[in-house]
């Protein structure tokens, strides 16, 4: 196994460090009897805030203190940050329920003032209440939103913080490229603006070391995490020390330096006792935890682990108490006590699944199997090992592992390609030789060789068809990559010709016109053909472009809407990319151009049932005659290509997507029927 609670870090601007100078600095100027009552409530407010990290109980009678004089000073600004920082001191000792009700409080006051910014702060401070709920997807839609709003107000460093943000969300959610992707976004942001000694730059530092301990690639994450602490140790951030204590211990643990492991874990525990933080206190709790099953002091570690669920389990945290339980299985498991390391395990792989962390669900898949071939129970056995296999693939496939050499490629970090190499399957092998090894030791003298025979012939067949699938499905994903990057050659030459003929008509400024539509269609086409799907908005946008084009060059042009179903959000629905081009192209050139300026061409997305969509284009044009039909002049690729990926994509993603062709008495009807497909879940 190869879980450790690893400590991230994400703070907003408005959760910046707290210095004992500064609350000394604060106290004493409230001990001045003749303070006016408006400095005073910025006194309160302030030391509300900075007691979050150090003493939040004391942080929150601060803040009701505030509140109380905020109301009587009709102050609405210092009344919505009393309610912020509330909201921080609660997250801090784990009640998020009253921290969410304080940010909802603040954020009411912020809308009515139309303080944008600050909404967007509250918004992210929810997200870090989601998060620590092991809610990933709901987190990051919160960060999305976010990051969005601070990109509108050309905030780079909140941006920045942002993006590191959401690539901690992306590395629970096992997205190792996404994650990686959205840290060096951040560093980068953080290089351009000279902040490199800064605590958020230090932040994301981290955090690109515990995915690099993810990538068991421990000497880069160790490097990224000392240059970390050295910046918490310049700020004075015990806080932050203390995580650094804790991740440098994860790392020493895993290069088998287990003393100097528990040392740092103790450290770190004590830090987090000091300042009340449950979080932080059965994160260290664990990872000693974790420390002690491998040196065998299973007791011992049962004792921490105990110590450390009793605490998450007031904290809702579902992911460490996956790895919580998966541990105390281990130590079952090791000591023989199999009935209770089942239940444990099967625990574990419940709560990993709420949680939607594929690595967690894949240890614990492989630890039920484990317990079953132990239990005699093998045909269990069996199936576990071949669930953690097909989830394993999933998430740690060499797609994957390609997009985060190309991601390291593009940053400069070249000499960290080994960290990507494909060994999952080496080590999917060798348990699989393993498991058939022991099996054909405990079964010749259970029951004779008889079993053994099925089982070895049932795996073998097994693995040759897994071999097999996957190599037609490695075919047909390289087919449809190759049919969505074509695009008709004869609208490319057609559409150069008729910029030339602007050029020697001497119209110079249709010319440039034209050919800036078409260099924008270029690009289009270029970013989405690299795009299994895209959403309908971007796709809409590239019909919207090409059918500009083509309305300009046919004599007296013709007319297009499109139309949307109100019930379809269309940032957020998928489609293939570039799906319905070689339709449109055909009701344009095969339709509507004879009608001198009449043709109108009608595209519409509606949602059929709850399961699909139905994308559509209708012409009024000439339709599909005799004499059109068999002309083979008339047979278009781009319809051959889209019927082609139609039928890759039915066979490797196991879809019923179809493509209707209607003859009507005046012009033509083509339906394509595909899955309702969206980016991310809508969740309130």
């Amino acid at each position: 196994m190869f879980k450790k609670i690893s400590y991230l870090f994400f703070l907003l601007s408005a959760i910046l460090v707290a210095q004992q100078r500064d609350i000394d600095s604060l106290e004493n100027q409230l001990l001045n009897p003749k303070l006016a009552d408006s400095i005073r409530l910025n006194l309160l407010t302030d030391l509300g805030y900075y007691y979050y990290s150090i003493n939040a109980e004391k942080g929150l009678k601060v803040l009701d203190e505030a509140l109380i004089l905020a109301k009587s000073l009709k102050d609405t600004d210092k009344e919505a940050r009393a309610y912020q920082y509330k909201g921080h001191n609660y997250s801090t000792i784990g009640n998020d329920s009253m921290a969410l009700a304080m940010y909802d409080k603040a954020g009411k006051i912020y809308k009515a003032a139309n303080n944008y910014n600050k909404q967007a702060r509250l918004i992210y401070n929810k997200g870090l209440i989601y998060f620590n709920k092991s809610n990933y997807v709901k987190a990051n839609k919160c960060n999305v939103e976010a990051f969005d709003a601070f990109k509108k107000a050309n905030d780079s460093v909140l941006m920045a913080k942002m993006l590191n943000s959401i690539g901690i969300n992306y590395m629970y959610l096992s997205d190792y490229p996404s994650s990686l992707s959205k840290y060096l976004e951040a560093l980068t942001i953080y290089k351009n603006l000279k902040d490199t000694l800064s605590l958020d730059f230090a932040n994301t530092t981290q955090n690109l070391g515990i995915l690099y301990t993810k990538l068991q690639t421990y000497n880069k994450a160790l490097v990224y995490h000392e240059k970390a602490s050295k910046i918490y140790e310049t700020l004075d951030y015990k806080y932050g020390l203390a995580n650094s204590y804790n991740n440098i211990g994860n790392i020493y643990d895993y290069l088998k330096q287990q003393q100097k492991a528990i040392d740092y874990y103790q450290k770190s525990y004590g830090i987090m006792q000091k300042s009340g933080n449950r979080l932080g206190m059965a994160n260290a709790l664990t990872n000693i935890g974790i420390v002690n099953v491998g040196l065998k002091k299973h007791n011992e570690a049962l004792n921490n682990f105990n110590k450390a669920k009793a605490l998450y389990e007031t904290l809702g945290n579902t992911n460490n108490l996956a790895i919580v339980y998966e541990y105390m299985a281990e130590s079952y498991l090791n000591t023989s006590s199999l009935d209770k390391a089942k239940s444990h395990y099967q625990r574990a792989y419940g709560l990993a699944k709420k949680s939607k962390s594929l690595s967690l669900q894949v240890s614990a898949l492989e630890g039920l199997a484990t317990v079953n071939k132990l239990l005699k129970n093998y045909k269990n056995a069996y199936n576990y090992i071949n669930e953690a296999v097909k989830l394993k693939d999933s998430f740690n496939s060499i797609e994957k592992k390609e997009e985060l050499i190309r991601l390291e490629e593009k940053y400069k970090y070249q000499n960290e390609k080994n960290i990507l190499e494909n060994n999952h399957k080496q080590e999917q092998l060798l348990f699989a030789n393993e498991l058939e090894r022991q099996e054909f030791i405990k079964n010749t003298y259970l029951a004779g060789g008889g079993i053994v025979l099925c089982f070895i012939i049932g795996l073998t067949v097994f693995y040759k068809k897994k071999r097999e699938a996957d190599f037609n499905t490695k075919v047909a994903t390289t087919e449809l990559k190759a049919l969505r990057a074509q695009m008709n050659p004869h609208f490319i030459f057609n559409t150069l010709n008729s910029i030339n003929n602007y050029i020697v008509s001497n119209k110079v400024d249709d010319a440039s016109n034209y050919l800036t539509k078409f260099s924008k269609l270029m690009r289009q086409t270029l970013e989405v053909s690299m795009c299994e799907n895209i959403t309908i908005e971007e796709d809409i946008k590239l019909l919207e472009n090409y059918l500009d084009i083509e309305k300009e060059r046919i004599p007296n042009g013709f007319n297009y809407e499109i139309k949307i179903d109100d019930g379809i959000d269309k940032g957020n629905v998928l489609v293939p990319s570039m799906i319905m081009q070689p339709f449109v192209e055909n009701s344009i050139w095969h339709g509507v151009s004879k009608l001198n300026g009449a043709g109108v061409i009608t595209i519409q997305i509606k949602k059929i049932n709850n399961e699909q969509l139905c994308y559509s284009v209708d012409d009024n044009g000439v339709g599909i005659t005799p004499i059109n039909k068999n002309n083979t002049a008339h047979k278009s690729l781009g319809v051959k290509i889209t019927n082609d990926r139609i039928s890759v994509l039915n066979k490797t993603k196991n879809i019923n997507a179809q493509i209707k062709i209607i003859n009507k008495s005046l012009g033509t009807r083509v339906e394509v029927i595909l899955p309702f497909q969206l980016a991310y879940l809508n969740e309130d």
